[in-house]
């Protein structure tokens, strides 16, 4: 399940890394744009996570629950979920759909939660991209220190805020990525067999003290 592990695991972690940096978004000007600033709403999480990193240097669980909880609010797992999983997402009950976004979305942040304390003091800089209606793309460069990183994220307004709902890395996408896995696994198994897989990964997370 987890075979393309290297280039998922750096596009997820700088999915995290993202939301919680200073990130300034050069917008273009859109009434829907204008509606919310979300320059200020990045920025105000900036600084919540930042300090939480700081006020728990030794305490992990307690910074890890607290930087979740603001994370939760700025990435739309849903719609992740869904778009990974695909056409298969509107046969499953939505019992079975709240579930799978419930264990993915844990996967994700355990997985790459230490990737977000390592990298806070990247070099980071932006450009934008046009926007449509309700919809924007941000481009940022992570000057890494094996190299440059290009990046898009794709955020949508939902519910007056906006989310990030995916993600490329050097034009890779996490949601194509995610999916190709999963419809590899589907093409031989059930969706019960994914999703096993899925809290099997977990399980062993958590065995590890990142949960």
């Amino acid at each position: 399940m987890f075979a393309a592990r290297s280039q998922i695991g750096l596009m997820s972690k700088h999915l995290i890394l993202m939301l919680t940096l200073g990130v300034c978004f050069c917008l273009c000007n859109s009434p829907v744009l204008s509606a919310e600033n979300p320059q200020t709403v990045v920025k105000t999480v900036a600084d919540q996570i930042l300090k939480i990193i700081e006020q728990y240097p030794e305490d992990i669980r307690a910074r890890r629950q607290q930087i979740e909880a603001i994370v939760d609010k700025h990435v739309d797992f849903e719609a992740i979920t869904r778009l990974a999983v695909g056409r298969r997402w509107n046969s499953l009950p939505p019992e079975k759909q709240m579930e799978f976004t419930r264990e993915f979305s844990k996967l994700l942040f355990n997985t790459y939660i230490g990737d977000l304390e390592k990298y806070a003091g990247e070099n980071i800089t932006y450009t934008n991209r046009p926007v449509d209606q309700g919809y924007v793309v941000v481009r940022a460069l992570i000057k890494d220190q094996n190299g440059p990183i290009s990046l898009e994220f794709f955020l949508h307004l939902r519910d007056g805020e906006w989310k990030v709902y995916d993600v490329a890395v050097d034009g890779r996408s996490l949601v194509m990525n995610y999916r190709n896995q999963f419809d590899s696994i589907l093409a031989n198994g059930s969706f019960d067999d994914l999703f096993m897989m899925l809290k099997r990964r977990l399980a062993q997370l958590c065995g590890s003290n990142r949960c």
